[in-house]
């Protein structure tokens, strides 16, 4: 059974800058200081054209990573732990790295021993998000002829890789291949790019791997593209005759779940743009809808001095001798045999031939494409929902004004044409790519580290199940009784294409959650416009027609419904017609309640704040008055929905006062009125404050001056309200909670979970939520910025003072006890005893905003040492190896212990990147 990060304890417990004072570059490119100011064990740096906040490893080097005594990695026994890559805790897999493809057009990783795998496809015809597996038959070859060295010599460019744990494995290739060995080469990525260079040859070579991500540009960020460039130079004293190679199989998308019949390969060349390519396609009418019609393309573009060859077919299920022996026999004109070494059609092989004279340099320039056209989502008994996949929008397929796909409008069997098309623009491509990307990768306002979290942290919206539509094929997901016959979400708007992305791809939380997701909504909102748009519009949509009129907002949208289908049981199994339910203490004197009881009140107040910030968020950067006019009135619902949860005389929202999650800290009870919702609902009243005068000026009915004056004294009373009854000016610190819920003398155990209740002051890590927003969106203050100045003074180095056994800074965990002691892992429960990265940056970024705002210059630097500690651990840790699967936790007391590796709230990183220095906004085209 599967289980999501809210029940997976039980599981896991039971197995056993523009500010120039600030120079803390503790963590440059991948590599951390250790106490003392020595580089630890394995640090590896690379010189010449590498961006200084590259994450950089030695190839090949794979790290261990960690093997904690709960949650087995299989790295004891190296057998599989059943059930762990589903539960909670996910399965960490070291060696990671760059995912190369489009957003939403299907991914795999170029990982760091070179190899291609694993593999995200999107959709769900398997049960596993992204698959452990490489493809053998895909790799580099170089043979190497002259430079001294006597005869030729044949090099694949890739270093095996084996593990005790099986699904760890990165795998290698085909077992006739010569391939490099660990430590033959460096390996570096700054997303949206990587840098391989490779050691033991006669000739110099790096490669530069990259795929067209776009800031706000739907084409050439949807498009399912890879470029391969190698820069060749020839430092010896004799000639070199070489021969470029990239074999690949007519592989299906997944290992497993999938049909792919009907296997052909062709040849190509196109004269005006120089290129030329190999396309293996599957075309047979048995094929699953995620195969159908679906083609592989190798291609080149043919430089002046090179000559092309290519093998159309050879034996993918052999050992790799066939394709090998034809590359080791070298000509000038090309050693492959333009045509075919058996009838399979299972594999081919696109080669450049070019000769370097001595300190001569060249460029072998490859592109991978693919055409697999539809997404494919599965729910329970037997019921599915297929999608166009984005890039088809922009080949020829069309939509409805419902944005449904208008069958037959796409051709499909692109694969040639679509590699043929941005290899004729790859310089431009590049130029336009850097464009947004230089600014952050070089910005030396910001610390190093920073830069190259925030860049590679982008890596979930192409790699982590991600999702992006160009129209609804068909679906039979069942719509919910409650629903009827209302649209389905996505539809109320012409032009909406949907984005979805699993919260884990390493296993465990198989949801797409608004509460978590929404730290992570700065930098699509500014970058990456329309997948924001994506998120937003159905969550519009889903309050707008909810069947009896409340302002209730998913928390997650589960797989089973399409996704985006409909919004059953999309709000933790509750329908859309139950009605708001305030709550009531448990009975029991100890018993905090079953988890999700609707008799303990609505869960994940947070979530209607986040999607009216969010929706702020994209009318105040882009001036967008379309979706205000369609958002206004719906954003009113969901305040409305949280007003309901204020006691009588209080004007602030309680939290439930049960075990039923408060907000996106799911496992962190909140007694009576919490500083966090609290705080966002402080926000949600400034934003609607802010834009009903706009609203009105646009006619909308609801926007009204009576409202207009509501809303700003209600502002007014719940700002007293809040200082009130959180500030403590005894201790000189905000509190946690008020205490008013009636529950601060229970405990209890929910599935073996034990529950305590915090004390009202406690020290919450992000007690600044909504006053970080609020300055990211250039609002008021909404909170006393003198009060926010001592309380970080009096907070900051007790958050800042963890380290890991080796000394190095680790972050802090998410909640204190009044008297600074932490929570331990020994009492068996989560969160409140764990440093989570996402958390710590969003906090770290409102430290930083208020610091700068009050030219404090001690509090910018403590945020940010809280920070980099996290990036420590993700990035600067070499044998961690939690690098492109960063977890959503790790234990305060025990580092090695961490839970849902490639989680998404780090996302949030992005806010903390955009205090340090605004990140400017590139107009969407």
């Amino acid at each position: 059974m599967k289980m999501d990060r809210r029940v997976f304890v039980s599981h896991l417990m039971s197995v056993a800058s523009s500010v120039p004072f600030v120079n803390l570059g503790l963590l440059g490119g991948c590599v951390s200081r250790v106490a003392d100011g020595s580089m630890p064990d394995g640090a590896h740096r690379i010189e010449g054209g590498i961006p200084e906040a590259a994450y950089v490893r030695p190839l090949g080097d794979v790290a261990k990573g960690y093997c904690p005594q709960l949650g087995d990695q299989q790295c004891r026994t190296g057998k599989p732990t059943p059930g762990l890559r589903d539960a909670g805790a996910g399965l960490a897999v070291p060696g990671l790295g760059l995912p190369v493809g489009g957003i939403g057009a299907g991914s795999f990783m170029i990982n760091q021993c070179g190899t291609f795998g694993p593999w995200n496809m999107g959709g769900m015809p398997t049960e596993n998000f992204w698959e452990q597996r490489t493809l053998s038959q895909a790799a580099f070859h170089i043979r190497e002829e002259g430079g001294g060295r006597p005869g030729a010599a044949v090099r694949t460019l890739a270093v095996p890789h084996e593990s005790i744990a099986p699904e760890r494995r990165l795998g290698t290739v085909l077992p006739a291949w010569n391939t490099l060995e660990a430590g033959q080469g460096s390996y570096a990525v700054l997303f949206p790019f990587a840098w391989l260079t490779y050691e033991g040859l006669a000739t110099k070579a790096t490669m530069k791997v990259w795929s067209p991500i776009v800031s706000n540009e739907d084409e050439r960020s949807s498009m399912p593209v890879a470029f391969f460039e190698l820069d060749l130079s020839n430092p010896t004293s004799e000639p070199i005759d070489l021969t470029v190679m990239l074999t690949f199989p007519n592989a299906p998308a997944f290992a497993s779940g999938s049909i792919r019949n009907g296997h052909y390969s062709k040849y190509a060349f196109d004269t005006g743009s120089g290129v030329a390519g190999v396309t293996l396609g599957s075309d047979a009418v048995e094929n699953t809808p995620d195969a159908a019609r679906s083609e592989w393309t190798i291609a080149a573009q043919v430089g002046k001095g090179q000559a092309v060859s290519y093998c159309t077919s050879w034996n993918a299920d052999g050992d790799g001798s066939d394709i090998y022996a034809a590359l080791a026999k070298g000509k000038a004109t090309g050693p492959l045999p333009n045509g075919t070494l058996d009838g399979s059609a299972s594999a081919g092989a696109l080669a450049l031939s070019l000769t370097l004279e001595p300190g001569q340099s060249q460029v072998a320039r490859f592109a991978l494409s693919w055409d697999f056209p539809q997404v494919w989502h599965r729910g329970e008994g037997g019921a599915e929902a297929v999608w166009m996949r984005r890039y088809t929008g922009f080949l020829g397929g069309k939509s409805t004004q419902t944005n449904d796909y208008i069958a037959g409008s796409y051709r499909g069997g692109q694969g040639f044409e679509i590699a043929r098309r941005e290899l004729a623009r790859y310089s431009q491509s590049l130029a336009d790519v850097e464009q947004w990307w230089r600014p952050i990768a070089e910005n030396s306002a910001v610390p190093s580290w920073l830069r190259m979290s925030a860049l590679n942290e982008l890596y979930h919206m192409v790699f982590n199940g991600s999702f992006w539509e160009s129209g609804l094929v068909r679906t039979t997901m069942p719509m919910s009784a409650e629903q009827g016959t209302l649209p389905r979400l996505g539809s109320a708007i012409p032009g909406t294409h949907l984005y979805f992305h699993t919260d884990s791809g390493g296993g465990g939380a198989i949801t797409n959650e608004v509460d978590m997701d929404s730290a992570g909504y700065l930098g699509f909102a500014k970058l990456f416009r329309s997948m924001e748009l994506g998120r937003v519009r159905p969550l519009l949509q889903m309050v707008h027609q909810n069947p009896i009129g409340i302002g209730r907002v998913i928390q997650q949208a589960f797989k089973g419904n399409g996704p985006y289908i409909s919004q059953t049981a999309s709000f933790q199994n509750m329908p859309a017609t139950m009605a708001p339910v305030r709550g009531v203490p448990p009975k029991s004197s100890k018993d905090l309640g079953e988890l999700f009881d609707p008799h303990g009140g609505d869960p994940f107040r947070d979530c209607p704040h986040k999607l009216i910030y969010r929706t702020y968020a994209l009318i105040r950067f882009y001036n967008d008055d379309d979706l205000l006019r369609y958002g206004y009135t719906t954003m009113l619902k969901a305040l409305e929905y949280a007003q309901f949860f204020r006691p009588e005389g209080s004007h602030l929202p309680t939290d439930p006062p049960s075990n039923n999650p408060p907000n996106t800290m799911d496992q962190a009870v909140v007694n009576g009125h919490g500083i966090y919702n609290c705080g966002l609902y402080l926000l949600s009243l400034q934003v609607m404050s802010v834009l009903t005068g706009r609203a009105a000026r646009l006619g909308i009915a609801e926007a009204t001056h009576s409202r207009q004056r509501t809303l700003e004294s209600e502002l007014v009373a719940a700002r007293e309200e809040f200082e009130r009854i959180f500030w403590n000016p005894q201790t000189g610190r905000y509190r946690y909670c008020d205490g008013s819920g009636g529950i601060g003398d229970r405990t209890g155990r929910i599935w073996n979970r034990f529950k305590p209740v915090p004390p009202p002051d406690s020290i919450w890590l992000e007690s600044f939520a909504g006053q970080l927003v609020a300055m990211e969106l250039g609002l008021p203050d909404i909170i006393d910025l003198d009060r926010a100045r001592i309380h970080l003074h009096n907070t900051l180095d007790q958050f800042i003072r963890f380290r890991d056994p080796q000394g190095r800074l680790m972050g802090g965990p998410i909640i204190l006890q009044p008297d600074f002691a932490i929570y331990p892992s020994s009492l068996k429960t989560t969160e409140i005893n764990e440093v989570i990265p996402g958390v710590a940056w969003s906090a770290a970024a409102a430290a930083v905003r208020i610091g700068k705002r009050l030219g404090d210059r001690d509090i910018v630097e403590k945020a940010l040492q809280l920070a980099e500690g996290c990036a420590i651990r993700i990035y600067g840790d070499p044998q961690s190896g939690l690098a492109f699967n960063s977890p959503e936790s790790w234990f305060v007391d025990d580092v090695e212990v961490t839970r849902f590796p490639g989680y998404t709230r780090t996302r949030s990183i992005w806010s903390l990147y955009d205090a340090m220095s605004e990140i400017q906004i590139r107009q969407p085209h």
